[in-house]
């Protein structure tokens, strides 16, 4: 990594971060010609739980966001690192495109939703309805998850490592739920399944990926859409 780009949401607008990271990787190019602008990391100081922080934003440099953002952050998002020191609020990576997306703290409501692709890491717990409407993006929330987590679910991947609440699986058409706790209850649109090997070797994929050590999978339940529904 060829050095360090910091800004600060105090003086620009999440929604227009993209065109903020490109007028600074600019900037320093005209400082120092010789860095390479795809190898600069950039780090944002946070200000309170701005909303929109990221949306659209299409960028391979690594971003570090210090402190909480607001709802809608990084939707849209394609092709991008993120790591986010903090809470998070509705609809986090909606719409996520590709990359990856982690949030070390916890997020309200909807997380990931009609997410198409790449991976949505959360070290707390998630609100209701995570990964609504999904289209095919992997979800990973290491603590609890609210209500009704796979809601309308079309495909993808949702891994929880706490407890979920009211029924889990609604709606869902396609993809897997995997759940390591208990369900406040399971909806009758979803079925669990016998755990298999590849979901053994997908779960330790994804939880590695997630930035999660695990032996092994073996301590989850699985399940998808019901075979008679």
């Amino acid at each position: 990594m060829n050095g360090t780009v910091e800004l600060s949401l105090s003086s620009i607008c999440g929604a227009r971060l993209h065109h903020a990271i490109a007028d600074a990787l600019s900037s320093q190019q005209q400082i120092e010609p010789a860095v390479d602008p795809s190898a600069v990391a950039i780090r944002i100081i946070g200000e309170g739980a701005q909303h929109f922080v990221g949306v659209g934003v299409s960028h391979p440099n690594p971003i570090d966001i210090v402190g909480p953002v607001g709802d809608y952050a990084f939707c849209g998002a394609d092709n991008v690192e993120v790591t986010v020191d903090g809470d998070a609020g509705e609809f986090a990576a909606h719409s996520l495109r590709s990359g990856q997306v982690v949030i070390k703290g916890s997020v309200t409501d909807s997380l990931g939703s009609m997410a198409v692709g790449g991976l949505v890491a959360v070290y707390g717990s998630a609100g209701a309805r995570a990964g609504i409407c999904l289209h095919g993006a992997d979800i990973f929330v290491r603590g609890n998850v609210g209500a009704e987590a796979g809601f309308r679910m079309q495909q993808g991947t949702i891994i929880i490592g706490g407890n979920a609440g009211e029924q889990l699986g609604k709606g869902l058409q396609g993809g897997t739920i995997y759940l390591r706790g208990d369900a406040v209850s399971i909806s009758e649109d979803i079925e669990e399944q016998r755990l298999r090997e590849p979901d053994r070797l997908k779960l330790g994929l994804l939880l590695l990926k997630a930035g999660i050590k695990t032996p092994s999978g073996k301590e989850f339940r699985v399940f998808r859409r019901r075979l008679d529904s």
